[in-house]
């Protein structure tokens, strides 16, 4: 298990931002040499983006790094999982800027214990 979260300065339209985070912890699995069962998403635009053919979207580089990585690390798909069910991702986000640590492996973060409980329930 590995826990990552960062700060970009900038700004970014929200699927912007939300290909330049999967893509980003999609590296940071990618550095640490994981393989992934598969990769949720909380974004349904990003979902069907990455499964268009995005050749002529504004995005396409963005959308053609995040989609090679996605190939290259994940055994199974890339699902849409409503914002409910991945609370360790909107905990992080959300905690991103005070966070005097950005990552973990091999450990839980004590203060992500219990949305980590709960998205396992969901």
């Amino acid at each position: 298990m590995a826990v990552f979260a960062r700060t970009f300065a900038g700004s970014f339209k929200v699927v912007e931002a939300e290909l330049i985070a999967l893509g980003e912890g999609l590296e940071f699995a990618n550095g640490l040499n994981y393989q992934l069962e598969a990769t949720e998403v909380d974004s349904l635009s990003i979902v069907r983006k990455l499964e268009s053919d995005f050749t002529f979207s504004p995005l396409a580089e963005l959308l053609h790094d995040v989609s090679t990585l996605i190939l290259k690390l994940c055994r199974g798909p890339c699902p849409y999982i409503p914002r409910e069910g991945n609370c360790v991702a909107r905990e992080l986000a959300s905690g991103s800027f005070s966070l005097s640590h950005p990552y973990w492996t091999n450990c839980i973060p004590f203060f992500l214990s219990p949305h980590i409980r709960g998205d396992l329930n969901e």
